[in-house]
């Protein structure tokens, strides 16, 4: 799923205007309650270190883009 065609941000002033394809709110929807993304993101918020911090964002990132494959399939 390629996000730029998925999201539109349109910058008017100071405020960003963001628009999300429906296909999109279902792979942040999924994201919400998969237990993989919770693990990640309590690991991330417990990084010490800047490096563990990209790489639990880095992991999250991937299951992201897995996600969105089994929203492709679907």
């Amino acid at each position: 799923m390629n996000p730029d065609e998925h999201i539109h941000v349109e910058q008017i002033g100071d405020i960003a205007l963001v628009e999300i394809s429906d296909a999109m709110q279902r792979v942040f929807d999924r994201a919400d309650t998969d237990p993989r993304m919770m693990q990640l993101d309590r690991l991330m918020a417990e990084a010490e270190d800047s490096e563990f911090w990209i790489m639990s964002l880095d992991a999250m990132a991937q299951r992201m883009e897995e996600l969105a494959l089994m929203e492709e399939m679907q």
